[in-house]
């Protein structure tokens, strides 16, 4: 068997050794990744610092079932020997190849600004980087983001926090050069209602502080108090091991249409290549450099297209992307904008056929239009006057992704269409894992995993919660309690001398009681909290699992203040039908918690189903409670 050696772990790498296994059975892959994680999803870590997604949903696994592979985590390679067709790692250990893949992606080289090697300054390119950003999110007061690419915006937005202030240097473009002045004001409109101060007049000559980063100083001459900068710019092709192999490199490693270098069976993909004097910074020509690598390694040679990769970003419920070639020298172009509702759409028309477009904000129609675009259609002249007066193409009623016809693109980073879904599924590849795997779709920016879900009739698993842990024992906790409180004997009240408090005040003494009583009352209304939390859109302050944890202690608290007021007794009449009702919606509420805090790991439709019901069932039985808390107090009192 032939062996082919991959240098890099990252998108590209994978992919190359992903295909290559798929692709062949007489082939042995080795991978090298010098970073210390296993390989992970580069394009989703800005989703990772937002907590969006969590440490197990960046995982770029690959096959490990196949004996045909051999990973080398942790182990970086130090020299390429192209003569010998040798690689030496850093541990000594020499690997011998038959064809190689130099997959090494590229370097930050942060702009030289005075005083970048402050304590406080961080570069955001990998998930230790990420990492660290994390931890400084909680503690820092003051951010400044110099980049305002994707990456650049992404990292501002996530690292806003309510109690600090983050600021965004615009220089030259935001998030594309290719961006006019309106759809510019759209999107910076967002940015600054999600609490990120944008300086677009200035930029930073100076950082300031004493080993350690105080503040920053603009080159107007203003001085900002700042604790923490980030750069997310400056990225160039780490070339520096082939140049040192002999291999030609220019701005990154020169590589033909097949992506071979000028040495025989060396290769180069993603954004350490350089293709007719192009290099890209982003994930989709690197997959398209990794299947015409393969192809040519496997003896089904296709040529690179060099086609420029589809720009987007993206965060929670907003995106935009720049789809085809955008340039309107001599084209028609259609512009539709909608300030009220952050939303920007220009179409680049060559005569009548669609060739381009600008989308900043949602826009239900966007895989649509990416299928005209690839495909070069033309626009009726209905469909342009439609789109000038009410922004959409076609005017039918918003289909399903199941209704959309076969071309339409469900991920845009792959430009994978929904007949290929389709027919992927009917081969039975029917989860999201097995989607990804097969397609490569879902796994880039993750943007396209609800159409997914949604043509594989599944939901979306969800987010991993914070506080699932501590949610999920509290939870469980309480269920046994509710089940001792029911099954178990009731406390008893007998006198005895050698206490000389004596227990049964707590459940027959009238002060007693009605501490223990308003204490119960105050816990039950604190736990409502939760529930104003999320249907009032004006209660905003601090994150919805925070609430969830609070919500969940309190109802802890208030069960055992329960059996405090009652000792275990479940009362007769009105206390009765009170007792079994706050129980009852106790139990369902913790039902509810289990289910929230293990939906990560539970995926199946009908847990997710009985997750609803109980939820349902929990907020009938909580409306019932102020009625019978008043009607008991009431009585409480009327008899006393």
């Amino acid at each position: 068997m032939n062996t082919i050696v991959i240098i890099g772990a990252g998108p590209t790498g994978v992919k190359a050794a992903n295909q290559l296994l798929k692709k062949s059975d007489e082939l042995i892959v080795k991978i090298f990744n010098g970073e210390p994680a296993a390989p992970y999803n580069r394009a989703q870590l800005s989703y990772y610092l937002a907590g969006d997604v969590g440490l197990a949903e960046l995982d770029n696994h690959l096959p490990a079932q196949s004996d045909r592979l051999f990973e080398f985590d942790c182990c970086r390679i130090e020299h390429v020997d192209t003569d010998a067709k040798i690689v030496l790692d850093q541990y000594g250990h020499e690997h011998g190849y038959d064809k190689l893949i130099i997959a090494t992606g590229s370097l930050v080289t942060p702009p030289s600004i005075a005083g970048n090697d402050k304590s406080g300054v961080y570069c955001f390119r990998s998930l230790s980087d990420a990492q660290a950003l994390l931890k400084r999110r909680e503690d820092s007061q003051n951010v400044f983001v110099i980049g305002s690419g994707p990456l650049g915006i992404e990292t501002a937005l996530a690292m806003k926090t309510l109690k600090n202030r983050v600021f965004l240097q615009v220089r030259n473009s935001l998030f594309a050069r290719d961006l006019d002045a309106n759809a510019k004001g759209v999107l910076a409109d967002y940015i600054r209602s999600n609490g990120v101060e944008i300086i677009d007049d200035a930029a930073v000559q100076r950082i300031h502080g004493n080993g350690r980063v105080n503040g920053v100083l603009l080159t107007d001459g203003r001085e900002l108090a700042i604790d923490t900068v980030i750069m997310c710019t400056g990225v160039s092709p780490f070339k520096q091991l082939a140049s040192d192999a002999g291999i030609d490199v220019a701005r990154g490693i020169l590589v033909d249409d097949f992506m071979r270098t000028n040495c025989d069976g060396v290769y180069a993909v993603g954004e350490c290549a350089e293709h007719n004097g192009v290099t890209h910074g982003l994930i989709s020509p690197g997959y398209e450099q990794a299947e015409v690598c393969v192809n040519h390694i496997v003896a089904a040679p296709t040529t690179y297209s060099g086609r420029k990769g589809e720009l987007q970003f993206k965060f929670r419920d907003f995106s935009s992307h720049l789809l085809g070639d955008t340039n309107e020298q001599n084209r028609q172009v259609l512009v539709y904008k909608n300030t009220l509702k952050n939303v920007y759409r220009k179409l680049v028309l060559d005569g009548r056929c669609l060739v381009g477009a600008v989308i900043i904000g949602e826009w239900d129609e966007a895989g649509r239009v990416a299928s005209c675009i690839a495909k070069r259609k033309k626009l009726s002249r209905s469909a342009t006057r439609l789109f000038l007066e009410r922004g959409k193409l076609w005017n039918d009623e918003q289909l399903s992704i199941l209704e959309q016809p076969e071309e339409y693109i469900v991920c845009l980073c792959k430009n994978v269409t929904r007949g290929e879904v389709s027919e992927c599924m009917k081969k039975g590849f029917r989860t999201l894992p097995a989607l990804g795997q097969e397609l490569e779709a879902g796994i880039t920016c993750g943007s396209c995993q609800p159409l997914l879900s949604a043509m594989l009739k599944e939901p979306r698993p969800n987010l991993i919660m914070r506080h699932y842990r501590a949610i999920f024992w509290a939870s469980v906790f309480s269920v046994l309690v509710i089940a001792i409180t029911f099954f178990a004997p009731k406390l008893p009240f007998e006198r005895s001398v050698q206490f000389a408090f004596q227990f049964e005040k707590i459940w027959y003494g009238s002060i007693y009681k009605q501490t223990t009583g308003y204490i119960l009352l105050a816990l039950i209304a604190l736990s409502g909290a939760l529930s104003l939390r999320k249907r009032w859109k004006i209660l905003t302050l601090g994150n919805l699992d925070n609430w969830r944890f609070a919500h969940t202690i309190l109802g802890l608290v208030a069960l055992v203040a329960l059996i405090v007021h009652t000792g275990f007794r479940l009362g007769e009449n009105l206390s009765f039908v009170l007792m079994v009702v706050f129980l009852l919606a106790t139990l369902t509420g913790s039902l509810v918690g289990v289910f929230m805090s293990r939906n990560h790991h539970w995926t199946d439709l009908k847990l997710t189903q009985y997750r609803a019901w109980w939820s349902r069932v929990h907020y009938g039985l909580l409306w019932l409670l102020p009625a019978l808390l008043s009607f008991h107090i009431v009585s409480s009192y009327y008899f006393s």
